[in-house]
């Protein structure tokens, strides 16, 4: 059976996918992380620069974190949705 994973939709509501795709399809996926400010302080964005078979690559907003660690946990949460076939 055909697994797809979501891609989030940083515009829609919480949960909202912008893209769903089997994992079985990924040839590439890096991390990018960007730094930014605001009011409240230091904003961690996570993406992931991802490249599936058949299409361009792409990079796809992952989440917002305001710490180092909490972006790492972003990420792995988003590798272990990848390789597990019983994450959904």
């Amino acid at each position: 059976m055909v697994r797809l994973i979501p891609l989030p939709d940083r515009e829609g509501r919480p949960g909202d996918a912008r893209l769903w795709f089997n994992p079985e399809h990924i040839t590439t996926a890096a991390p990018i992380v960007s730094r930014s400010q605001d009011t409240g302080g230091v904003i961690f964005t996570l993406s992931v620069e991802l490249k599936l078979e058949g299409l361009p690559m792409q990079r796809a907003w992952l989440a917002t974190a305001r710490t180092v660690e909490e972006t790492d946990q972003k990420w792995r949460q988003f590798l272990d949705l990848v390789a597990s076939p019983d994450a959904l």
